[in-house]
């Protein structure tokens, strides 16, 4: 059965378990639609989008369709203005309500659905229908759940005196909308696709050593017997919801729309192995669409996070029709994952089960939050081996064992994406995008630094703003991390991509947000910056000394060395009575380091780029692991992010090489952030650096006895860690502006 088919199927009968399997509410017809009916008044000139969702299902519930359609255009209004990104999502639920009008004019269920889909789906322009299709793999379980929560509430009274009843009645139509629009609509989408496209869902491509990649191919109708430029996606995420909305949506905008799995995923016969075939099968792949008599003979690649990397594994093979990458969130194996500066996370633990367990993607284990949190809080506590990990589960875990292995970037990282100099021969356009708010930054930064460094006229373009790691494919938050992301930045990276890609094959004028190399937001300022590198992210340099002695907290960032100062940290390896420590909400997790603070600001002052850091530290031990995260520390005591480093010392002038401490002896470490920021900083506000050794259950803990870091327990803490600071150790901040307390250089 092909993908298409099995999509369709799959949301159908998960629709009709749910509808099926549905907790009872106390909600009868008659009584719903009275109460809803007397809650209108009380919506009717709200104008969040939250209140405008409950004011549009009480007038469902209230059987006033018509008004409930006007109503989804006040929160089309308000989507536009605040988050633009759920504009599409607006679209099924007018046609619901719709569809439901024309069933109360006497229309059958099925003719008034089928009505209500042609005017407003079917319509639509490709581009715009392609945006909606995402919806209908909608999370149902949410909305069941949902449902069950307020029903809760309301238990064991009438629903007019339950202080929630317009959230009941709000989740109960939801529920309802969601499951019909689920079930009905799949015979009118899959009929409107193969009005728009030619899908080719059978796809099964043969590599040289015998394998067999699994594929999809969507190409416009409309473009008739016009030769085709292919847009692929390389992805080891195989399921074929997200792979139809990806290549769909490359199709709507006259591409050939690809998708291409990691072998072993989807209908591949062969064994899954994460990483380690991916650029030469992704080169494979593009060979063989360059050579199919619809092609142009050219291809890109786009897509974020692991798809990312594929892009980058596979110009390392330089196939030949490969003419642009378009890169987001990207991952980088052995720089980002599964270690960050030689340091192992335990984050991506999980992940290896949840991408080779099954052909798809093994969601209800990887989604076993309890499960990880808890192996991670048991090896924190028992002080056992980092290898340990999968002993401790009771399930083996061979690809992340296999990464413990190889805990310098050596030949085996080296080999999946380019290194050194191999970079100097990647001769095509990369565009870049990644967020403030990305833990794919790391790894986008890496690239794009390697890159022109190596190939210094690299025609690469990079934009960032306050964006999280999967803003990309679902779209830009309105407020991440508590932060209220500026107005400027709340568009549309999906079709900016496209608009690249389309100045890339086509020859359409570069996209005015892509002025320069660096294209940068200004959180905080609510506008964008353009410049030709990242040094020029900003116009000065501020140095500020770790200052301070044993007795002051917080010590100071200070703008001259205090040569009566020596900081030091203690770290006792052996306590673990903080496993179950978070910090407060908007606050800086603090534990095992030293807190330094500026004087307050006398006048906002804006923060940019990378920040660079030159310590002259001594250890009792042999190696230790350094964290650095600076913040803004507002008036009202919040915490928000601005940059940070992770790295183990003995890897930090050479990631591929461990160059242990001499105990007792000073050692001078320079360093650069792994992460940049851009961000106005109110008056007012302080600029706090949290320097410290990460000591916490989700992160490898590295006790210094410069042997094998994922070997060493508890047994091997001996005496606590000491670190000492000399006087001139410092950090250096890029600004634009002249703060009275730093020196600038």
């Amino acid at each position: 059965m092909n993908i298409f088919a099995t999509s369709m199927l799959l949301v159908v009968s998960v629709c009709a378990s749910i509808a099926t399997a549905a907790p009872a509410t106390p909600l009868q017809d008659e009584q719903l639609s009275v109460v809803a009916a007397k809650l209108i008044p009380a919506y009717a000139s709200e104008q969040s989008a939250k209140s405008l969702a409950i004011l549009y299902n009480l007038q469902l519930a209230a059987g006033r369709l018509a008004d409930a359609e006007a109503t989804l255009d006040r929160l089309e209004a308000v989507y536009r203005s605040s988050e633009p990104r759920l504009v599409p999502n607006v679209v099924p639920w007018r046609i619901y309500a719709r569809s439901k009008a024309y069933e109360a004019a006497g229309k059958t269920a099925p003719d008034a659905l089928a009505h209500a889909f042609s005017e407003l789906y079917s319509s639509l322009p490709s581009s715009q229908a392609a945006a909606v299709l995402p919806w209908y793999s909608a999370d149902i379980d949410s909305l069941r759940a949902d449902e069950a929560a307020q029903a809760k509430i309301c238990a064991g009274m009438p629903l007019a005196r339950c202080a929630s009843a317009a959230n009941l009645i709000r989740a109960h139509e939801e529920n309802i909308a969601l499951t019909y629009l689920m079930q009905a609509s799949a015979p009118l989408l899959k009929a409107d696709m193969e009005r728009r496209y030619l899908i080719d869902d059978q796809v099964l491509i043969p590599t040289p050593d015998g394998a067999k990649i699994a594929a999809l191919v969507v190409r416009p109708r409309s473009a008739g017997k016009t030769k085709l430029t292919a847009l692929l996606n390389f992805t080891i995420y195989a399921k074929d919801t997200w792979s139809m909305s990806d290549a769909v949506t490359m199709a709507a905008h006259g591409y050939a729309g690809v998708v291409a799995y990691t072998r072993g995923k989807g209908r591949s016969p062969d064994a899954v192995v994460p990483y380690v075939h991916d650029g030469e099968d992704a080169a494979t792949v593009i060979g063989w669409l360059s050579h199919q008599p619809w092609s142009d003979g050219r291809v890109g690649m786009f897509s974020g996070s692991y798809n990312g990397f594929t892009q980058w594994a596979a110009t390392k093979h330089h196939p030949s029709a490969l003419k642009a990458i378009a890169t987001n969130a990207t991952n980088a194996p052995g720089i980002d994952t599964p270690m960050q500066g030689n340091v192992f996370q335990s984050f991506i633990y999980p992940w290896p089960f949840y991408t080779t367990d099954i052909k798809a993607l093994d969601d209800k284990t990887y989604d076993d939050r309890a499960r990880w949190i808890g192996l991670e809080k048991k090896w924190y506590v028992s002080g056992r081996a980092y290898r340990d990990l999968d002993k401790i589960d009771g399930k083996l875990n061979p690809v992340f064992d296999t990464w413990l292995e190889h805990p310098a970037y050596d030949a085996y990282w080296q080999r999946l994406i380019p290194y050194g100099r191999e970079f100097a021969s990647i001769d095509i356009p990369v565009f870049v995008e990644t967020g403030y708010y990305d833990g794919g930054m790391v790894g986008a930064l890496y690239y794009f630094q390697q890159h022109l460094k190596y190939r210094p006229a690299a025609n690469d373009r990079m934009i960032v703003g306050p964006y999280h790691h999967v803003a990309m494919q679902t779209g830009v938050l309105a407020k991440v991390d508590g932060y209220q992301v500026d107005k400027a930045a709340l568009i549309d990276l999906q079709e900016l991509r496209l608009a690249w890609f389309d100045h890339v094959f086509h020859g359409a004028p570069l996209p005015a947000l892509l002025s320069d190399q660096i294209n940068f937001e200004v959180m905080g300022a609510d506008s964008w910056r353009h410049v030709p590198t990242l040094a020029d992210m900003a116009t000065s340099h501020a140095r500020f000394y770790l200052t301070g002695h044993h007795d002051a907290k917080p010590l100071l960032l200070g703008n001259a060395p205090d040569t009566q100062s020596a900081p030091e940290l203690v770290v006792d390896f052996t306590y673990r009575g903080d496993v179950d420590f978070q910090p407060p909400p908007g606050m800086a997790d603090t534990r095992n380091a030293l807190v330094f603070e500026t004087e307050p600001l006398k006048e906002p002052l804006e923060v940019d780029g990378l920040f660079q850091g030159r310590f002259v530290v001594t250890a009792n031990k042999r190696d230790f692991d350094l964290s650095v995260n600076f913040f803004e520390l507002t008036p009202d005591g919040r915490y928000l992010d601005l940059a940070s480093y992770l790295g183990r010392v003995s890897y930090m002038q050479d990631r591929t090489h461990r160059q242990l401490l001499q105990p007792g002896q000073p050692r001078v470490l320079e360093f650069q952030s792994q992460t940049l920021t851009s961000r106005l900083l109110t008056q007012g506000s302080r600029i706090v650096a949290v320097i410290g050794v990460p000591k916490v259950p989700d992160i490898q803990i590295n006790y210094g006895t410069g042997g094998d870091v994922s070997s060493e327990s508890i047994a091997d803490a001996g005496a606590p860690l000491r670190i000492r600071w000399s006087a001139d150790s410092y950090v250096e901040l890029g600004i634009r502006g002249a703060p009275d307390f730093a020196q600038r250089h």
